[in-house]
């Protein structure tokens, strides 16, 4: 990934425990089109909304009662049923009913209570809501997402503006949309991610005692901030401290082995 180097370990330790990824940075950062070309590498089923048009039905289908008098859906293309991933893109423009719509899928993988079976990945991008930094473009349309929702993105990230890039990372970005698809990428995201599974409850027992010391004193620094950690999300950071470090080790052995 060009110039986004920083963001592998997250989006590797995402795959690896089938975490929900959200991604945040500014238009034309590359967000969508990092997710789109990652579920086609991988030769996932894939489901691409945009949260700030979609609507239910585009979501489930279109609900008929069947012989019985149960309602079964009518699928489209578009329906979530079968997807292994779906990517909802500007999330933060999307209304509150429809953040509740969205909310099962990402936190339960279920819809109207139903299990979404073959549902592993729940990826989301946005733009950063306005806020104090001047440096920032202000996104009027792109509001903070409720709490809880957010909550129920496990891992998160910033994605770096492409200005901070070198001269040659930054050609190459130019040349993206032109060059297509490494056809190496899938072979090289699978054994990534295989190598990355297996190497997970190593450092899960080797490094839960330093882990959960890091995240209690973290929570206290927090906390004196005026930023409360729930139990839940402190469980669930050193969870992803946890993935991403087996995420880093994997691509510092791939590195090692390419430079050998």
């Amino acid at each position: 990934m060009v110039g986004l180097a920083s963001l592998e370990p997250v989006v590797l330790a995402s795959l690896a425990t089938r975490s929900p990824l959200l991604l945040i940075g500014s238009h034309g950062s590359g967000k969508s089109l990092l997710l789109e070309r990652l579920a086609v590498a991988l030769g996932l089923s894939w489901r691409h909304y945009n949260a700030a048009l979609v609507n239910f039905d585009d979501l489930v289908g279109y609900p008929l009662p069947d012989e019985r008098g149960q309602l079964r859906f009518v699928q489209t293309p578009a329906s979530v049923w079968g997807a292994q991933c779906v990517f909802i893109d500007e999330i933060s423009r999307a209304r509150l009913d429809v953040q509740n719509r969205l909310f099962p899928i990402i936190h339960e993988r279920r819809v109207q209570g139903i299990a979404l079976e073959s549902l592993q990945h729940r990826w989301a991008a946005m733009n950063p809501p306005a806020g104090d930094d001047e440096d920032e473009a202000v996104y009027a349309g792109s509001q903070p997402l409720d709490l809880a929702l957010s909550d129920r993105f496990a891992l998160q990230a910033r994605v770096p503006d492409w200005r901070a890039f070198g001269e040659g990372e930054q050609e190459a970005v130019i040349r993206a949309s032109q060059t297509g698809p490494d056809p190496q990428a899938g072979p090289l995201w699978s054994a990534a991610l295989q190598a990355t599974r297996d190497r997970l409850p190593m450092v899960q027992v080797q490094w839960a005692p330093s882990i959960a010391r890091y995240v209690r004193l973290l929570a206290a620094l927090l906390a004196e901030a005026g930023a409360v950690l729930s139990a839940r999300r402190a469980g669930m950071l050193a969870s992803n401290v946890a993935a991403v470090h087996a995420a880093r080790l994997t691509a510092e052995e791939a590195a090692g082995i390419e430079d050998s």
